[in-house]
């Protein structure tokens, strides 16, 4: 009975030790799979290349297809809340369900050509990227009452619109390539998409993927190992460097500093993910044993996420991507307080420091003067690697101190707000 509850104890201790990174979904299909959404960590939908709808409600343990109606590509999936979702894919394709993908009915977009993604910021004001037809430069499609009106917009420049992001009812972000010549743009409403200009985007290759943890902080990839971000809300775009080259096809950040890009190597069919906790200045790849290139990735949280791809691919983290015991308990063996990002910054930035042991921990802003401006943590907390945001909403443009203190250890540093 001993030698018994000595071996459960050690199989659970390396269950909860040992991480399995990625793990492969089955979803039976051989079709490629093109985009997945999650509504819960149980609740989640992936649409695939021949018009199929496929859901899970058990995690990704099993996974359901569901009837469309359609049989052409459905490029991306979205769900602005529990119930109401909408699926788009070529020639003009928009579907919509109202009880949670149990079924689908056809909406009227008032175009055949294909469409690339959809986003809804309500249940009822929703856009959608598409491709351009030859001189035409209306790109996008926006409905404000729950797709019973599609309205064709300009964006001034005729673009194939892969990819569109918006962070409020009036900022949005969206582009692709231009047909002819294939030339990568992006561009930006302040207006909710009624009028587009273009942003400098730094970008050498196809715009594929957009993503905006916050209002500010964003980021964008695509083809020929291209990658950028911008801290600023698309006033400068500042390229990233990738260990890996590649396509990038999917970007999610489960914070400003924290995310994920999802794609291919530049040879052969290997998928990709590569992951980066500090704002996209270094990233890590992981580990993945499948075959298959990546479409879409997506995270229900911090730690449980999915990715999806070519023949049915379809994988699961419940770690964030870890893998071994060493990633997974990565705590810092010293006390330290990282240079805070954005630096200038407007008007919000990230502070990130450490904790070798458990400890009472001071993080405090304060003015050139030495005046307090502000208390980011005043709290006991365990060892491990902290991150917070400090919003300079209020304060005038300057230059201030943030201070770790914790037991004998401090530690001060400049960081500059400019509005």
């Amino acid at each position: 009975m001993k030698v018994t509850a000595l071996i459960l104890f050690v199989f659970l201790l390396q269950t909860n030790l040992f991480s399995q990174g990625w793990i492969e979904q089955t979803v039976s299909t051989s079709s490629d799979l093109t985009s997945v959404y999650f509504t819960s960590e149980d609740v989640g939908y992936t649409v695939a290349q021949f018009g199929e709808i496929f859901k899970t409600t058990d995690g990704g343990t099993t996974w359901v297809e569901k009837t469309s109606g359609v049989s052409t590509r459905l490029n991306s999936v979205h769900f602005p809340d529990d119930s109401t979702g909408y699926a788009v894919g070529v020639s003009g394709v928009i579907l919509k369900t109202v009880d949670a993908g149990e079924t689908w009915t056809m909406q009227s977009s008032g175009t055949t050509l294909d469409l690339e993604q959809v986003q809804f910021l309500t249940t009822t004001t929703g856009y959608i990227g598409k491709r351009a037809n030859g001189g035409e430069p209306e790109s996008v499609l926006k409905t404000a009452n729950g797709g019973i009106d599609w309205v064709l917009t300009s964006t001034g420049i005729v673009t194939d619109f892969y990819t569109i992001y918006f962070t409020s009812l009036s900022t949005g972000y969206g582009g692709g390539q231009t047909p002819v010549g294939g030339d990568s743009y992006l561009l930006k409403t302040s207006n909710g998409g009624t009028t587009w200009g273009e942003q400098d985007s730094n970008m050498s290759g196809l715009l594929l993927t957009l993503f905006f943890p916050s209002t500010d902080t964003g980021y964008a990839a695509g083809g020929f190992s291209s990658a950028v971000r911008t801290t600023n809300g698309g006033s400068l775009w500042e390229k990233m460097t990738l260990p890996i080259t590649g396509t990038y096809n999917s970007l999610f950040f489960t914070s400003n500093s924290t995310g994920y890009i999802a794609g291919q190597f530049e040879l052969g069919s290997l998928p990709l993910i590569m992951k980066t906790t500090d704002v996209g200045s270094t990233w890590e790849k992981q580990v993945l044993s499948e075959v298959g290139i990546l479409n879409s990735i997506f995270f229900v949280n911090d730690d449980v996420g999915f990715a999806c791809g070519r023949v049915g691919l379809m994988l699961k983290t419940t770690s964030g991507g870890v893998t071994d015991v060493a990633e997974e308990n990565n705590l810092p063996f010293d006390f330290s307080l990282v240079q805070n990002y954005p630096n200038p910054f407007n008007p919000s930035t990230s502070i990130q420091y450490a904790v070798s042991s458990r400890q009472f921990v001071s993080l405090k802003v304060y003015d050139v003067l030495g005046n307090e401006v502000a208390i980011l943590v005043n709290e006991e907390k365990p060892a491990g690697t902290y991150e917070v945001e400090f919003y300079g909403t209020g304060l005038t443009s300057g230059i201030y101190f943030y201070r770790l203190k914790t037991g004998s250890y401090f530690q001060t540093r400049k960081m500059v707000l400019l509005k």
